[in-house]
């Protein structure tokens, strides 16, 4: 048996109405898909993204005498907006170059500190040494202490982190 056809509906309106629904739908689908990829692809967008952070003055520093310095990093993790706070050691060559080293043990991820009778990274977990610019003098660590990019802002002295 055909379908019955209501004879006051004439398939050009017919065609208006498909049309009508079809756009309708097509544009809240297009717009739920950006909404959706907008919120998947901004917080690994703004989690990526390293910024300069002042450490301190250059005035502050002696020339090869690792000075610690604790930094607050904001994190973002999904939802979830916080502040961790990162250790750095700042080495001025005493002129024009600082160096900048994590105080993260590579090992197991412990905070190391200087010995400055020593002269040496001392990691206090598993015994782990380093000199003073980072490099393994003995124990379990796999490397180096990681190297942190630093700089001199020529205006005012300050020494800069990228973290």
């Amino acid at each position: 048996m055909p379908p019955s056809h209501d004879p006051s509906v004439s398939p050009e309106r017919r065609r208006a109405l498909v049309l009508l629904v079809n756009s309708a739908v097509a544009v809240l689908g297009g717009a739920l898909s950006a909404l959706l990829g907008v919120f998947a692809l901004k917080p690994a967008a703004a989690a990526s993204r390293d910024r300069w952070m002042r450490a301190g003055a250059l005035s502050d520093l002696e020339p090869g005498v690792p000075s610690a310095r604790v930094l607050v990093v904001p994190r973002v993790d999904g939802w979830y907006k916080g502040r961790a706070p990162r250790t750095v050691f700042l080495v001025w060559d005493g002129e024009t170059q600082v160096r900048a080293l994590s105080a993260t043990c590579t090992h197991l991820g412990c905070q190391v500190r200087w010995d400055a009778k020593e002269k040496h990274f001392l990691c206090p977990c598993h015994g782990g040494v380093y000199d003073s610019a980072g490099k393994v003098v003995a124990g379990p660590p796999p490397r180096p202490l990681d190297s942190v990019d630093a700089r001199i802002d020529s205006a005012d002295d300050a020494v800069l982190v990228q973290l």
